[in-house]
């Protein structure tokens, strides 16, 4: 805005002279000069020197045509643009000193309207200020947010891959314990047993009734260790089937297509967490009377389709539910989308982890 303030005032200032027939080479000259200070102080150097020259020049201008007087106003919205609102009564010897009557009322006039333009460029350029403080602030922390979320997950990965280094461990330990020094004896029953049929069958079949003991034994211990070990809750599909029995609103028609049983648990909790909020928010909002649910388990990816025939709503906002899985699906690699037509609608799609590959990694 001062650019064009100063270049509006030097072609008033022009049109004036020449319309007076009062163009000299000096005053050309002394315009020009005063283009260039202009040009100085906002490009080089901001200070009160130059602005302190810069009325100088126009006070001496002032004798070859009045009209040059009408340059302070560019001086008063500097100064009231900077801040230096009481310096812009300086100003007024000017007028008082070049201008009579109504032209040094239009002078005052003049000064006081270019000053509060200042004042307001000043306090806007200050309230810019002050918001790109607070947004620079604001992304700083959203940086520093993203960042720390990063790390959590990470070492949310790491003690996951620790649990299960340590859990494949104790199980390797039980098994070596107590089936393999069980197997181990009974082996060398048989062994024992072999070697004494022809000298003391007998002896042999005793050795071989102990045998079929310790195997039996070793069986029974097999089985309650695949017991103990064996997870209480089901992360397939019986886990998305409690899930859904458990919702009591409308009827639920769950069907699923490939190895739900393959899915990792990180991926299992997300998925399983989209339903939970999506069968509450049917329960809450969608006055639906049926809910189709369909989880496919493809080559490379994992996808999740929801439709009820709710009442819908014209425009989606989302809130904490639905921003809720919008992140955990962004947090596991994945896309999610959601629909209003005819009822509601969310498609999330995932894309796919191998169990196996996550341990062999490990």
């Amino acid at each position: 805005m001062g650019y064009m303030l100063k270049v509006i005032a030097i072609i008033l200032v022009a049109g004036l002279q020449a319309a007076g027939g009062a163009v000299a080479p000096l005053g050309v000259l002394g315009l020009v000069l005063l283009a260039a200070l202009w040009i100085i102080r906002e490009k080089y150097c901001k200070r009160l020197l130059f602005i302190a020259l810069e009325y100088g020049l126009i006070f001496a201008l002032a004798f070859i045509g009045p009209s040059v007087s009408i340059l302070c106003g560019v001086l008063a919205f500097d100064l009231a643009g900077g801040g230096f609102y009481w310096q812009a009564l300086l100003l007024l010897p000017s007028g008082l000193f070049h201008l009579q009557g109504a032209e040094l009322g239009a002078f005052a006039l003049l000064l006081a309207l270019c000053a509060f333009s200042g004042c307001l460029s000043h306090t806007l350029k200050k309230r810019e200020q002050s918001f790109r403080q607070v947004y620079d602030r604001e992304r700083r922390n959203r940086y520093a947010l993203e960042e720390a979320k990063a790390q959590l997950l990470a070492s949310t990965r790491e003690a996951a891959r620790l649990a299960e280094i340590q859990e494949r461990n104790r199980i390797a330990r039980e098994i070596h314990d107590h089936l393999g020094h069980s197997l181990a004896g009974i082996l060398l029953q048989l062994q024992a047993a072999v070697k004494t049929l022809e000298r003391d069958e007998e002896k042999a079949r005793e050795l071989f009734q102990k045998s079929v003991t310790g195997l039996a034994d070793s069986l029974s211990l097999l089985r309650d260790t695949v017991y103990n070990i064996r997870p209480r809750e089901q992360l397939g599909v019986e886990y998305f089937k409690q899930i859904i029995d458990d919702f009591q609103f409308c009827s639920v028609e769950f069907m699923s297509r490939g190895d739900i049983g393959g899915l990792t648990a990180a991926q299992t909790e997300t998925l399983a967490s989209i339903v939970k909020e999506a069968l509450t928010n049917a329960a809450r909002h969608s006055r639906a009377a049926k809910v189709e649910i369909l989880l496919e388990v493809r080559k490379n990816i994992v996808r999740l389709f929801y439709r009820d025939n709710g009442v819908g709503c014209a425009k989606i906002q989302e809130g904490m539910g639905l921003s809720g899985m919008r992140e955990r699906v962004g947090n596991a690699g994945g896309t999610i989308s959601f629909k209003h037509e005819a009822g509601f609608q969310i498609v999330c799609v995932l894309p796919r982890e191998e169990k196996m590959a996550n341990m062999s990694g490990s």
